[in-house]
């Protein structure tokens, strides 16, 4: 199953997504995939990285060359993606990163899908913390999303962010299957309109995570995000996953 999630910046996206990995490693074998250059995944989960596919890409478009003789352009990508592979309890880690430069990235694109399509499958859950504009996923370097989990802030304007994002995910071709909406850090009850203006804009699955402190400490002390179980912010997120997998 994959999993995607989607968010302008500074909505909770990547503590929402690392906190469901978390949660998921708990019952099988996550893939973690890191595809947006503003987050930090990898220091939320409390894993060490060894390089990006970004990386990976522009040393191929600046020196073709590079790949020996021996063997194929196929699986030297596939090698050199599995040397950026970072292994945790129950959880490995891919960061995407971003091209730089010129040249085109057509066929490393390509490659790079051909990995996938083959990694993703050893995986029960393999969850994608994106960017806002989704661009994995719209240049279909990752196959689909099972569901795609838009995250807001606790605003109209945040709401109807969200609802953009999945009609951006239409128009550049996305398979969805199911959308799940999160509210994220509400500070009081008051949120049913909100819930109200998501249905209206077609998000009928609707989760609401209220604000913890224990969010706020981590992050005052670091990039780690480590609270507990019985944690407010723990369990709606815990209620997340249920949802998604049934």
């Amino acid at each position: 199953m994959i999993i995607a999630f989607a968010g302008k910046g500074g909505v909770g996206k990547s503590t929402i997504s690392s906190q469901l990995i978390r949660n998921l490693a708990k019952r099988d074998l996550v893939l973690a995939v890191d595809a947006d250059p503003n987050s930090n995944l990898g220091e939320k989960l409390g894993m060490e990285t060894y390089g990006t596919i970004g990386g990976i890409r522009n040393e191929l478009v600046a020196d073709p060359g590079k790949v020996p003789a021996s063997v194929s352009k196929q699986e030297y990508i596939s090698n050199r993606v599995l040397q950026t592979l970072s292994e945790g309890d129950n959880v490995d880690l891919l960061i995407m990163g971003r091209p730089e430069g010129e040249g085109c990235y057509c066929f490393v694109n390509d490659v790079l899908r051909n990995c996938f399509a083959e990694l993703v499958p050893r995986y029960k859950y393999a969850v994608v913390d994106n960017e806002a504009g989704m661009e994995h996923l719209s240049r279909k370097v990752l196959p689909k999303a099972d569901v795609l989990v838009f995250v807001s802030d606790p605003t109209m304007t945040g709401v109807r962010t969200a609802a953009r994002l999945s009609t951006l995910a239409d128009e550049v071709g996305v398979t969805v299957d199911r959308r799940i909406l999160v509210i994220n850090n509400i500070p009081n009850q008051n949120y049913g309109p909100l819930v109200d203006e998501a249905n209206r804009l077609g998000l009928k699955e609707v989760v609401t995570i209220f604000h913890d402190d224990h969010v706020t400490d981590c992050a005052m002390q670091g990039e780690l995000l480590d609270v507990p179980d019985d944690s407010a912010f723990a369990q709606s997120v815990a209620g997340l996953a249920k949802l998604i997998t049934g």
